[in-house]
């Protein structure tokens, strides 16, 4: 049987691990967003723009949450 204590570090390393995979993801995608601007691409700026960006944002959101749902 394991111990509290393993299971209380288990479980701290798991957080551990997906917070780095989170954060290792949102380099990538800075990353990808540096390459993409260096090449001229991008999007304007409007106040239009920003909202439809922010529901694109959302909506990701939405997405990922009900997809790591058990």
């Amino acid at each position: 049987m394991v111990s509290s204590g393993r299971r209380a570090v288990a479980e701290a390393l798991a957080l551990w691990e997906e917070r780095e995979r989170r954060r290792l993801e949102i380099l990538a995608t800075l990353d990808e967003a540096d390459a993409s601007l260096a090449h001229g691409e991008g999007r304007e700026i409007t106040q239009q723009s920003m909202k439809a960006l922010a529901q694109e944002v959302k909506q990701r959101g939405r997405r990922r949450i009900t997809a790591e749902r058990p």
